[in-house]
């Protein structure tokens, strides 16, 4: 990565932070496409004053692995959820994984940003593995007061079943306030999109990523203040949309999580993910 990619502004390290904690390659992982409408997408989209138009959407996982360790971020949607939302699945989540030397009896941590179906749904392909997840969030998906229709609607039953079999097997560690689980990886609490929504950061050698999953999906809701339409605290999706900002005029980058233009953006892996798969760091 380097100052020359498209909106990309390189960081120093944070204070504290040492050379040995920036051994980090990051990747993202395109397993699916949707298009849709600008406004089927933003809130109350007729308050901007805009044309509705075509809008693309990118569905991604991240890897972070060096030092010895992997972290896989979020798990895709699964093909059954895909199905009943006429969501494009480019490439089976379980496939990249392998192809990337990931199986289910890897050494590897799982981050789970939240639990929309586009992001828990291949929690099976990680039998043993260890989860990071808010408490806020597995509560609030598996209580009585995430069944109103307008939540049920961007989950699916058989992916909640898998992550209530998860937090009983003892393998989801709750992430409370801001938890570094690895040297250099942090996991940020951003309530608003969903309870729990959980953010990463990332030191690298060329500076801190910050992969935003759902706080932020598209650079225009950042460059914008647009949000997407579902969400469970709207003020609380505004103040992390702020503090994004803050993050980037601080020499951040900003990952969204459904940027199309990440594919083009960065530098893609060689193999048979060279057309899926990116190198952000």
């Amino acid at each position: 990565m380097s100052s020359e990619h498209k909106g990309v502004k390189t960081g120093g390290m944070a204070t504290g932070e040492t050379v040995s904690q920036a051994h980090y390659e990051v990747l993202a992982v395109r397993h699916g496409l949707f298009e849709t409408r600008r406004s089927d997408f933003y809130l109350n989209y007729g308050e901007y004053g805009q044309p509705d138009a075509p809008l693309e959407l990118a569905y991604w996982f991240w890897v972070i692995r060096g030092g010895g360790r992997t972290i896989v971020v979020d798990s895709g949607y699964s093909a059954d959820g895909a199905a009943r939302r006429k969501r494009t699945v480019i490439l089976p989540v379980a496939e990249a994984l392998a192809a990337l030397g990931i199986g289910p009896r890897s050494d590897v941590d799982v981050v789970v940003t939240h639990a929309h179906y586009d992001h828990i749904g291949n929690l099976d392909l990680f039998p043993i593995q260890r989860f990071f997840i808010s408490p806020e969030e597995s509560a609030f998906w598996l209580g009585a007061e995430s069944r109103h229709r307008q939540f049920q609607s961007v989950v699916e039953d058989a992916d909640l079943v898998q992550l209530e079999r998860l937090v009983a097997s003892g393998r989801a560690q709750f992430v409370v306030g801001r938890r570094e689980i690895a040297p250099g990886v942090v996991l940020h609490p951003f309530p608003g999109h969903t309870p729990g929504q959980l953010v990463v950061t990332v030191e690298t050698a060329h500076g801190r990523i910050v992969l935003a999953s759902d706080a932020c999906h598209l650079s225009e809701e950042l460059d914008r203040d647009m949000p997407f339409k579902h969400n469970t605290d709207l003020i609380g999706l505004y103040r992390g949309l702020e503090q994004l900002r803050r993050w980037r005029d601080a020499g951040d980058l900003i990952i969204p999580g459904h940027e199309p233009s990440t594919l083009e953006d960065f530098a893609c892996l060689d193999g048979p993910l060279a057309e899926h798969a990116v190198r952000i760091a």
